[in-house]
């Protein structure tokens, strides 16, 4: 937010919107992209060169901060997600885009999350030009919104949808295609607005869902001031399959008595179910989140679209991407940070877990016992 501030009186601005205003180098160390991840594309797009500095004490540049480089390892690429583990990063040249001259946006209510989810799926495949942002929420989350922000939505599964140009009659037409498809799909109602400040409070109401999520629980029981921890799942899957595990996994927590507050950028298949729980639940939520991420990876999808693994997820990547590809990951780190100064114990763990080394001997045909 305030990198866009300084940048508001040039005419320009950084893409990426995530929701919760991090620095621009924990974005960078993490992947992290947000709401307007399908028209700007996430962190990792946009951030053209970095300065790192290694556990050695060596400063190096990246890359030249130019569109096109050939000349050997793209090392941006290498630091970018790494979560500190590999360097510090002191300095970042980003890419800007110019400011749009129009906005406009509306929300649209659906019957359940699978028919919000289609209608998603058939506007990315049409490529809407000026579709800036797509965020669903389900029930379970509007509701929240309206009993911690004092909205007064419909409490339905509902489209957040923001569309920019240069050209209204091309924002509304964009805006006019994606309504014909929602209405294809069974939605409910739907309200446009012509300025895209008139949605601005819903804006801020999105963002708000993880501190909403903390009190929501409170609030129900009369108890305002009652604060909970709260598990925030990050999955992302491809598109073809985004309805399907969307409406899998809201169903999964319902079922298992947990409220399920989701809002997703929903647009590029990742979503988060923000879970408030009692330190007494915990253990079974992590068990219910286990399944969850297991029905992702095993659609084609990923643990984490934009939060990073840190230690929560060290399983889970083994999961998704198998323990060949975990070793090269430690050798890389190994080879950089021999020391293991640099952020120890996250990602990975410093030796293969016995998960690892259960997952390489079923690869080869092995015991899982073996120390390999």
């Amino acid at each position: 937010n305030e990198l866009n501030k300084f940048l508001e009186p040039h005419g320009m601005l950084f893409g990426p919107d995530p929701s919760s205003n991090p620095t621009i180098g924990g974005m960078a160390s993490t992947g992290g992209s947000g709401m307007s991840t399908l028209k700007y594309g996430t962190s990792k797009e946009n951030i053209r060169s970095m300065v790192v500095v290694t556990p050695s004490g060596r400063t190096v540049r990246t890359r030249q901060a130019v569109r096109k480089a050939s000349t050997g390892y793209e090392l941006n690429a290498l630091y970018l997600g790494a979560e500190g583990t590999l360097g510090v990063i002191t300095e970042l040249t980003v890419r800007l885009f110019p400011r749009p001259k129009v906005r406009c946006g509306a929300v649209v209510v659906f019957s359940s999350v699978k028919d919000a989810a289609e209608t998603v799926v058939a506007a990315v495949n049409a490529n809407l030009q000026t579709l800036l942002r797509c965020e669903l929420m389900n029930d379970e989350g509007i509701r929240c919104t309206n009993a911690v922000f004092k909205t007064v939505l419909a409490e339905a599964p509902t489209l957040f949808l923001e569309f920019i140009g240069n050209s209204r009659e091309a924002a509304e037409g964009d805006w006019r295609a994606m309504l014909a498809m929602a209405m294809e799909r069974g939605a409910r109602s739907h309200k446009f607005a012509a300025s895209g400040e008139e949605l601005d409070e819903l804006w801020d109401a999105r963002r708000g869902c993880y501190l909403g999520a903390m009190r929501y629980r409170g609030i129900q029981a009369g108890d305002p001031k009652r604060r909970e921890q709260v598990y925030v799942g990050d999955v992302c899957v491809p598109v073809s399959k985004l309805a399907q595990c969307v409406s899998e996994t809201e169903a999964e927590f319902k079922a298992a008595g947990f409220p399920c507050v989701m809002c997703a950028h929903i647009s590029d298949g990742n979503f988060h179910c923000l879970i408030p729980y009692a330190p007494e639940e915990e253990q079974r939520l992590m068990a219910l989140n286990d399944k969850v991420i297991r029905r992702a990876i095993d659609l084609g999808g990923a643990a984490s679209g934009e939060h990073g693994v840190g230690v929560g997820k060290m399983k889970h990547i083994c999961w998704e991407h198998g323990p060949f590809h975990i070793d090269i990951q430690r050798r890389i780190k190994r080879a950089l940070d021999p020391r293991c100064i640099m952020n120890p114990g996250k990602v990975f763990t410093v030796e293969p877990s016995e998960e690892e080394r259960a997952a390489r001997h079923r690869s080869m045909g092995g015991a899982s016992g073996s120390k390999l």
